[in-house]
Protein backbone atom coordinates (compact mmCIF):
# COMPACT_ATOMS: atom_id res chain seq x y z
CA UNK A 1 0.00 0.00 0.00
CA UNK A 2 2.83 2.38 0.86
CA UNK A 3 4.56 1.75 -2.51
CA UNK A 4 1.32 2.51 -4.33
CA UNK A 5 0.95 5.84 -2.50
CA UNK A 6 4.50 6.83 -3.48
CA UNK A 7 3.78 6.12 -7.16
CA UNK A 8 0.55 8.15 -7.02
CA UNK A 9 2.48 11.01 -5.49
CA UNK A 10 4.69 11.09 -8.60
CA UNK A 11 2.17 10.14 -11.30
CA UNK A 12 -0.60 12.62 -10.44
CA UNK A 13 1.63 15.72 -10.74
CA UNK A 14 3.11 14.37 -14.00
CA UNK A 15 -0.35 13.88 -15.51
CA UNK A 16 -1.32 17.38 -14.40
CA UNK A 17 1.81 18.86 -16.01
CA UNK A 18 1.17 16.99 -19.27
CA UNK A 19 -2.43 18.23 -19.41
CA UNK A 20 -1.41 21.83 -18.73
CA UNK A 21 1.45 21.76 -21.24
CA UNK A 22 -0.76 20.26 -23.96
CA UNK A 23 -3.34 23.02 -23.42
CA UNK A 24 -0.64 25.67 -23.45
CA UNK A 25 1.00 24.54 -26.69
CA UNK A 26 -1.23 26.79 -28.74
CA UNK A 27 -0.37 29.87 -26.71
CA UNK A 28 3.21 29.46 -25.53
CA UNK A 29 6.05 28.88 -27.94
CA UNK A 30 8.79 27.13 -25.99
CA UNK A 31 11.31 27.04 -28.80
CA UNK A 32 14.71 28.64 -28.43
CA UNK A 33 14.50 32.43 -28.81
CA UNK A 34 15.80 33.93 -32.05
CA UNK A 35 17.21 37.04 -30.39
CA UNK A 36 19.85 38.19 -27.94
CA UNK A 37 19.56 41.05 -25.45
CA UNK A 38 22.03 42.89 -23.26
CA UNK A 39 21.51 43.42 -19.54
CA UNK A 40 19.04 46.26 -18.91
CA UNK A 41 20.39 49.56 -17.56
CA UNK A 42 18.49 52.50 -16.09
CA UNK A 43 19.52 55.91 -17.42
CA UNK A 44 18.08 59.29 -16.56
CA UNK A 45 17.35 61.98 -19.14
CA UNK A 46 20.67 63.69 -18.37
CA UNK A 47 22.45 60.62 -19.75
CA UNK A 48 20.11 59.96 -22.68
CA UNK A 49 17.35 62.23 -23.98
CA UNK A 50 15.00 59.55 -25.35
CA UNK A 51 12.92 59.81 -22.15
CA UNK A 52 11.79 62.96 -20.32
CA UNK A 53 12.71 61.56 -16.89
CA UNK A 54 14.36 58.19 -17.45
CA UNK A 55 14.11 54.72 -18.92
CA UNK A 56 15.48 51.21 -19.18
CA UNK A 57 17.93 50.71 -22.04
CA UNK A 58 19.01 47.45 -23.65
CA UNK A 59 20.43 46.17 -26.93
CA UNK A 60 18.28 43.81 -28.98
CA UNK A 61 19.76 41.64 -31.73
CA UNK A 62 17.31 39.95 -34.12
CA UNK A 63 18.61 36.50 -35.12
CA UNK A 64 15.39 35.45 -36.85
CA UNK A 65 15.12 35.17 -40.63
CA UNK A 66 12.57 38.00 -40.84
CA UNK A 67 11.84 41.38 -39.23
CA UNK A 68 10.43 41.91 -35.75
CA UNK A 69 7.37 44.18 -35.92
CA UNK A 70 6.24 44.15 -32.28
CA UNK A 71 8.17 43.69 -29.03
CA UNK A 72 6.87 43.40 -25.48
CA UNK A 73 8.96 43.52 -22.29
CA UNK A 74 8.30 42.80 -18.63
CA UNK A 75 10.42 43.85 -15.65
CA UNK A 76 10.51 44.66 -11.96
CA UNK A 77 12.00 48.00 -10.94
CA UNK A 78 13.44 48.74 -7.51
CA UNK A 79 14.66 51.98 -5.95
CA UNK A 80 18.42 51.63 -5.65
CA UNK A 81 18.48 53.52 -2.32
CA UNK A 82 15.67 51.69 -0.49
CA UNK A 83 15.82 48.36 -2.40
CA UNK A 84 11.99 48.44 -2.44
CA UNK A 85 9.54 48.46 -5.33
CA UNK A 86 10.13 51.78 -7.05
CA UNK A 87 6.56 52.56 -8.06
CA UNK A 88 3.70 52.29 -5.57
CA UNK A 89 0.80 50.32 -6.97
CA UNK A 90 2.83 48.59 -9.68
CA UNK A 91 4.43 45.18 -9.61
CA UNK A 92 5.82 43.84 -12.85
CA UNK A 93 5.83 46.54 -15.53
CA UNK A 94 4.74 45.56 -19.04
CA UNK A 95 5.48 47.59 -22.13
CA UNK A 96 4.83 46.81 -25.76
CA UNK A 97 5.58 48.74 -28.89
CA UNK A 98 5.43 48.43 -32.64
CA UNK A 99 8.81 48.80 -34.31
CA UNK A 100 10.87 47.30 -37.08
CA UNK A 101 14.08 45.40 -36.41
CA UNK A 102 15.30 43.67 -39.54
CA UNK A 103 16.82 40.21 -39.64
CA UNK A 104 20.43 40.39 -38.42
CA UNK A 105 19.98 43.94 -37.09
CA UNK A 106 21.00 45.16 -33.62
CA UNK A 107 19.25 48.16 -32.02
CA UNK A 108 19.48 49.91 -28.69
CA UNK A 109 15.95 50.17 -27.33
CA UNK A 110 14.46 52.17 -24.48
CA UNK A 111 11.48 51.41 -22.28
CA UNK A 112 10.37 54.73 -20.82
CA UNK A 113 9.61 54.86 -17.10
CA UNK A 114 8.20 58.39 -17.39
CA UNK A 115 4.60 57.22 -16.81
CA UNK A 116 5.51 55.53 -13.52
CA UNK A 117 7.97 57.94 -11.89
CA UNK A 118 6.25 60.31 -9.44
CA UNK A 119 9.31 61.12 -7.31
CA UNK A 120 12.73 60.84 -8.91
CA UNK A 121 15.15 58.63 -6.98
CA UNK A 122 18.54 60.28 -6.43
CA UNK A 123 20.25 56.87 -6.48
CA UNK A 124 18.43 55.60 -9.57
CA UNK A 125 16.76 52.26 -10.14
CA UNK A 126 17.71 48.58 -10.27
CA UNK A 127 16.11 46.41 -12.93
CA UNK A 128 15.26 42.80 -12.09
CA UNK A 129 13.47 39.98 -13.93
CA UNK A 130 13.71 41.85 -17.23
CA UNK A 131 12.63 39.76 -20.19
CA UNK A 132 11.15 39.84 -23.65
CA UNK A 133 7.65 38.43 -23.19
CA UNK A 134 6.32 38.62 -26.75
CA UNK A 135 7.69 39.10 -30.25
CA UNK A 136 5.63 39.34 -33.41
CA UNK A 137 7.35 38.80 -36.74
CA UNK A 138 6.38 40.19 -40.14
CA UNK A 139 5.59 36.68 -41.44
CA UNK A 140 2.92 36.21 -38.73
CA UNK A 141 4.90 34.07 -36.29
CA UNK A 142 4.64 34.92 -32.61
CA UNK A 143 7.17 34.03 -29.89
CA UNK A 144 5.93 34.15 -26.28
CA UNK A 145 7.65 33.82 -22.90
CA UNK A 146 4.96 34.28 -20.24
CA UNK A 147 7.13 32.90 -17.46
CA UNK A 148 10.39 34.84 -17.81
CA UNK A 149 12.47 31.80 -18.75
CA UNK A 150 15.04 34.11 -20.37
CA UNK A 151 15.01 36.86 -17.71
CA UNK A 152 17.98 39.13 -16.98
CA UNK A 153 18.86 41.55 -14.19
CA UNK A 154 20.81 44.77 -14.34
CA UNK A 155 23.60 43.12 -12.35
CA UNK A 156 23.86 46.01 -9.93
Amino acid sequence: MKKMANKSFIIIPLVFILIISSCAKNTVDITRPMFAVSAPVYKDSKTDSRCVIGGVYFDFYNRADCSVIYLETRMNVYDRGTQKNAFAGYGTLENGSSLVIKSGEKKQLCVSLDDYITAVSKEGYCIDQFYISRIEYEDGRVWIDNFGLYALSSGE
